[in-house]
């Protein structure tokens, strides 16, 4: 089941989502947060992607990776950045 993000469900940072990466191609990005749902982003066209502060593509976000996914204010389905690196803390997913 593939549900719109909810950033109440995890560590949330204003339009900002913690998840890790389950797939990344293109303009798609899919990740689970901490309570195991799945959440589908499509990348906007000026999308800041970045990789432990460097820039970098979305084939670079490797699956397993822990990510924070800024969205757009009125659509949250829409990323306008992803930030990958181990300054970012490991989601947990709840048993």
């Amino acid at each position: 089941m593939t549900r719109t993000p909810d950033t109440t469900h995890d560590k949330s940072h204003g339009n900002t989502t913690d998840g890790t990466v389950v797939a990344a191609t293109g303009e798609k990005l899919t990740t689970t947060c901490g309570q195991g749902e799945k959440h589908e982003y499509t990348l906007a066209k000026n999308a800041k992607v970045t990789c432990d502060g460097e820039a970098c593509k979305t084939a670079d976000l490797k699956v397993g990776a822990t990510v924070r996914v800024t969205t757009q204010t009125d659509d949250k389905t829409v990323a306008t950045g992803v930030d990958c690196g181990t300054h970012i803390p490991t989601v947990v997913q709840k048993a």
